[in-house]
């Protein structure tokens, strides 16, 4: 009985260890952190998003209130992987607006937080090397003129 209980506990746990993220086929990454700013300050909730200029590893993060962000190529790991990339920034502000009246329905206001250009790579001329030894100090300046 004692060995039909150990085997049970020890396939348990063989399932459980197999079931976490697969990292192992992955590329390496390595850290990648930096600071994005508009004329001069901070922006903050602004999605940052590195394409990869070859490969298919891009990389994603989100500003915080001092416009610091830190890229995650996977869900499983952090960083990105080395390599040159093309930048792209997007941010959206989001308002109520003029209420409708007794219907219960309003307006909701869209614009964008940021120059339109850099809300693509193709016209934000921003782009970023990652060293194989990461960069933690990527500074990322757009200017509104």
């Amino acid at each position: 009985m004692k060995t039909v209980a150990l085997s049970l506990v020890l396939g348990l746990v063989v399932v459980v260890a197999g079931c976490g993220p697969d990292t192992g086929n992955l590329p390496a990454t390595v850290p990648a952190q930096g600071v994005l700013t508009l004329d001069g300050q901070p922006v903050d909730t602004a999605a940052v998003t590195f394409i990869a200029d070859s490969g298919n590893y891009h990389a994603t993060a989100m500003t915080d209130a001092s416009g610091k962000f830190a890229l995650k190529a996977f869900p499983e790991k952090e960083g990105a992987v080395p390599g040159s990339y093309k930048v792209e920034i997007n941010k959206t502000i989001v308002s109520a607006g003029k209420d409708a009246g007794d219907a219960g329905e309003g307006t909701v206001n869209v614009k964008l937080g940021i120059p339109e250009k850099y809300a693509s790579m193709a016209t934000s001329g921003l782009t970023c090397t990652i060293p194989e030894a990461g960069d933690t100090n990527i500074k990322i300046e757009m200017t509104s003129k």
